[in-house]
């Protein structure tokens, strides 16, 4: 997807269809588990259903397995809400005792460094960049810097991140996707600066020149929070490469083709939603019209 849609689109759709198809995974698996149990005669009994409740039910081992699954991935997704939360918080905090108030933050230090500190409410995000990396960097190339942070704080970049490594957290198979929106959201932020700059060729430089300027520095760049969008050498070539064609084109009517798509598990678990309330429903209206011994 990513190598045929533009990279804000990727990054929407791919973090929007991770999280909607982690939500319909965990519903579907609580119904089957809600299915095998109501299927046990006492339980039957205890909620006044019919015995035919129990037709077209998962086995009970089934639905055992799927019970004990959704409960593990629930308590994954909510301890990787809880590290999210935070994490972000952590991050709004270290850039509000950032020295200066501005929206740009120029720190008095020698390692090549550049990040982007999402805000909270209350608390404004912040890009951060070091001198060392504004003199490894020419004036053009320093703008293509500033530019590309600015739009990681416009584009609320790290949110996207942190929902999809939430839906990954809910569903293991959706890890995939976690990488791909981390190179998304970078690719973003290049497309945003190059408008900014009106200079592809001069951010495919800024790119390498920056990666090069904190790879080679001989000392270690500053610790900072897990939730802040830090400089990276990755996806450094692919992402120069990008710069030297020509910007990707809207291509609105694929996007939406695929947006359309992405909403094929949420329907298919509002589906599986639907026929089970209305099983249980006749169920225990059969109950309710019967004797009690023939519900029993």
């Amino acid at each position: 997807m990513a190598s045929v849609l533009p990279p804000a689109a990727t990054v929407v759709i791919v973090t929007g269809a991770s999280f909607l198809t982690a939500a319909a995974t965990g519903f579907v698996l609580a119904v089957a588990a809600f299915a095998a149990a109501a299927a046990i005669p006492a339980v039957a009994r205890a909620a006044l259903w019919s015995p035919d409740v129990a037709i077209g039910a998962p086995p009970l081992w089934l639905g055992a397995v799927a019970g004990v699954v959704v409960v593990w991935l629930a308590v994954a997704a909510l301890r990787r809400f809880i590290v999210a939360g935070r994490s972000m918080t952590d991050a709004g905090l270290a850039g509000r005792r950032l020295p200066a108030a501005d929206r740009l933050v120029v720190l008095d230090d020698d390692r090549p460094d550049a990040y982007a500190v999402q805000g909270l409410p209350g608390l404004p995000g912040r890009a951060v960049v070091s001198t060392g990396m504004l003199r490894a960097l020419t004036p053009g190339q320093r703008r293509v810097l500033l530019a590309h942070e600015d739009a990681h704080l416009a584009g609320h970049h790290q949110l996207y991140i942190q929902a999809v490594e939430l839906a990954a957290a809910a569903n293991p198979l959706l890890r995939p996707a976690v990488e791909v929106v981390r190179e998304a959201v970078e690719r973003w932020a290049d497309e945003r600066a190059a408008v900014l700059v009106g200079n592809r060729v001069t951010v495919a430089r800024a790119l390498a020149q920056a990666a090069l300027a904190r790879t080679t520095s001989e000392k270690r760049a500053n610790a900072v929070p897990s939730a802040v969008l830090q400089l990276d050498g990755s996806h450094i070539a692919a992402r120069a490469r990008s710069m030297l064609l020509p910007a990707p084109r809207p291509r609105r009517v694929l996007a939406v083709a695929l947006a359309v798509l992405a909403l094929s598990p949420v329907v298919s678990a509002l589906g599986i939603g639907f026929a089970a309330e209305s099983h249980f429903e006749r169920a225990h209206a059969r109950c309710a019209s019967a004797s009690a011994v023939s519900c029993a």
